[in-house]
């Protein structure tokens, strides 16, 4: 038995040992604790807002008197400092600790030079939280600046949705002067030749020689009139004034005959910002009358709505001649209506596509996002 004692006294770990391994064990934990808190601090608050305690604590950790944190500002050019707590023997008191990571944040703790020396494990933690110290300013500071680019991007739309609102305003205010211009002078004399013509038509007899050219000439009169009459209205239809951007485009669509017209028109398009609903107007209004003049289309059918994603859409689908048949003289005029659509949805950030139809003939689809629209005055 006595020899057995002895066997197990000799290979037993000595209890000194033991102790070591378990206070550095337990060390070990205290600063993993100290740096996962100091991790949840940052995490939790604002840099400017937790760095007062976390030096707090590095002071507390490092057995320093004051702690001192030089940071790049959030807000202006020169770096900021902040210091916790104050030199109790700036004669006989040291640094005890300097950050050397290489960042633009530097931090110091300062105390007294006979007191706990700071072992190579304690001076690597202060090291982390430097670190942690220094991206928790940097993930702030660009936080902040990304911010204020967002800022100024927002301003920048918004002042980029008001310039286009009034260049659409512009273009329509012109439109309708010019119809005005035209209803009080060319369609008026227009109109009075046509009174005119007749007049003298029933004035000659029907005996008279000239009497079928003056008819003719009645008749071309009156032709004139109605071009110039719809000309006025596609310039400026007072529905687009009055009831909106669907209800404008049923009242056209209504007009058309020879074609069979299929109309889907949502209601909810007339609640759209105005320039979006007088960009598609006039989208739809160039696509139509490419339609009627070119395509030689039996059917048309026009769709405008809004998608989940709140984008404007707009339909316009025939099946007549592809756009790429007609004559080359039309082709040309067709381009460049193509140029206009295409300019008129860029002012909205939107986009024009053009091809074959499933069963032939053209389909021309247009998108715009709905933005709110600011007009200053």
């Amino acid at each position: 038995m006595g020899l057995e004692h002895n066997i197990d006294t000799a290979h037993s770990p000595d209890v000194a040992e033991m102790r070591g391994l378990y206070r550095a064990a337990e060390a070990r934990a205290a600063r993993l604790r100290f740096i996962i808190e100091v991790r949840a601090l940052l995490d939790a608050q604002t840099f400017e807002t937790a760095a007062p305690e976390v030096l707090s604590r590095l002071a507390d950790f490092a057995g320093a008197s004051l702690a001192r944190l030089v940071f790049p500002s959030l807000r202006a050019e020169a770096p900021m400092q902040l210091t916790v707590g104050q030199s109790r023997s700036p004669e006989s008191d040291g640094i005890l600790f300097a950050s050397q990571d290489g960042s633009d944040l530097h931090l110091t703790l300062i105390g007294p030079s006979r007191g706990r020396p700071i072992d190579a494990d304690d001076r690597q933690t202060l090291e982390v939280v430097a670190g942690q110290l220094a991206d928790a300013c940097n993930l702030e500071r660009q936080a902040t600046e990304k911010q204020a680019l967002l800022g100024d991007l927002e301003r920048q739309r918004s002042e980029l949705a008001a310039l286009v609102a009034q260049l659409i305003q512009a273009q329509e205010q012109e439109r309708q002067r010019v119809a005005l211009d035209l209803h009080d002078g060319s369609a008026q004399l227009a109109a009075g030749l046509s009174y005119r013509l007749q007049d003298l038509a029933a004035r000659v007899g029907e005996a008279h020689a000239l009497k079928p050219e003056i008819d003719q000439l009645a008749a071309l009169a009156r032709r004139s009139v109605a071009d110039l009459r719809a000309a006025i209205a596609d310039l400026r239809p007072p529905e687009l004034d009055d009831l909106g951007v669907a209800a404008a485009l049923r009242t056209r669509l209504d007009a058309i005959d020879g074609m069979e017209v299929i109309a889907d028109l949502d209601a909810g398009a007339d609640r759209w910002p105005a320039s979006t609903g007088i960009i598609f107007y006039r989208v739809a209004q160039e696509a139509i009358t490419n339609v009627i003049k070119n395509a030689k289309a039996r059917r048309l059918i026009v769709r405008l709505f809004e998608d989940s994603a709140g984008e404007a859409h707009l339909e316009v689908i025939d099946d007549g001649k592809g756009i790429g048949e007609a004559p080359q003289i039309q082709e040309r005029g067709a381009r460049l209506g193509i140029v206009g659509m295409r300019e008129r949805l860029a002012l909205l950030g939107g986009r024009i596509e053009i091809g074959a139809g499933a069963s032939g003939g053209t389909c021309v689809r247009a998108f715009a996002p709905l933005q709110q629209e600011t007009i200053s005055g």
